[in-house]
């Protein structure tokens, strides 16, 4: 019998709560790193006469990203709180553009684990935002 592959198993459950609202599905994945995307929702805009996407589906995608790069790296099935999330704003997101991010899980000790992502709407060289995160693991080690 084949061993259960944590990551798989999320990769392949169905969205639940928050992630199913807005949409997050996953895109790609490595050995420590997870791609998510979140698809454009009117719902999105803080201004839709200038066409302006807040900043909530951005720092959600970001957040469910890094965990997700978080399980690619350790391979373990995991309780885990967000620590610390810092997102520097290079542009606005387009509205009516999907937002894509990946994150790369760079370092786990016994509690925490850190992690880097890039986001943006469509053309990886042209960014809208790069983050930091760590998550606190909540279980015994």
């Amino acid at each position: 019998m084949e061993e259960d592959d944590p990551f798989e198993r999320l990769k392949n459950l169905p969205p639940r709560g928050h992630h199913a609202l807005l949409g997050i599905y996953t895109v790609d994945n490595g050995p420590d790193w997870a791609e998510l995307a979140c698809p454009f929702a009117p719902g999105f805009l803080i201004d839709p006469d200038a066409g302006l996407v807040a900043s909530g589906p951005v720092i959600s995608l970001v957040d469910a990203t890094a965990g997700a790069a978080i399980i690619a790296r350790t391979r373990q099935w995991r309780g885990m709180a967000t620590l610390d999330l810092h997102i520097d704003y290079l542009r606005p997101a387009k509205a009516g553009q999907t937002l894509y991010a990946r994150a790369t899980c760079h370092h786990v000790t016994r509690k925490v684990a850190f992690t880097r992502c890039d986001v943006h709407d469509g053309d990886p060289a042209s960014p809208i935002a790069f983050a930091t995160a760590s998550f606190f693991f909540t279980d015994a080690p």
